[in-house]
């Protein structure tokens, strides 16, 4: 699936959910994500990953296992989509971010992603969980 990044109508988005919100929980899941990865602290990404997710990473710590520090400069986010798939719903967001992973970079680098996050609105409750990062070149 990949959404299309140069339509220029707003996204649909389902009657009472809360947009600033939702981008405020999403701006400090990737924030503490990327803290935690930079410890390499696998136990606190998997509260907020899906288990397939957190495999993956638990795959990249194995091949790069020395932790980082990554400074984030800047985060901007945009939900590119927000739908209803059976008892779940999943919001796509749009992360465009300024980060230096280490401190001899002179200028931070532009990072751009998409995070797909679900919810069970079956579970009274329930958390958003990240299912899958997509990179985007440029």
């Amino acid at each position: 699936y990949e959404p299309d990044l140069n339509r220029a109508e707003a996204p649909s988005i389902p009657p009472g959910f809360d947009v600033a919100e939702f981008l405020a929980g999403a701006k400090a899941a990737y924030n503490r994500i990327q803290e935690s990865w930079d410890k390499r602290d696998l136990e606190d990404i998997r509260h907020f990953t899906s288990p397939e997710v957190w495999e993956e990473m638990q795959r990249q710590a194995q091949e790069d296992p020395t932790p980082g520090k990554t400074e984030i400069v800047l985060v901007k986010a945009d939900i590119l989509e927000v739908k209803s798939e059976g008892s779940e719903t999943v919001a796509s967001v749009l992360f465009d971010v300024l980060m230096r992973e280490n401190a001899e970079e002179a200028k931070p680098k532009q990072v751009r992603e998409i995070w797909h996050f679900s919810r069970k609105e079956s579970v009274p409750g329930s958390f958003w969980v990240l299912e899958g990062i997509q990179q985007l070149e440029g």
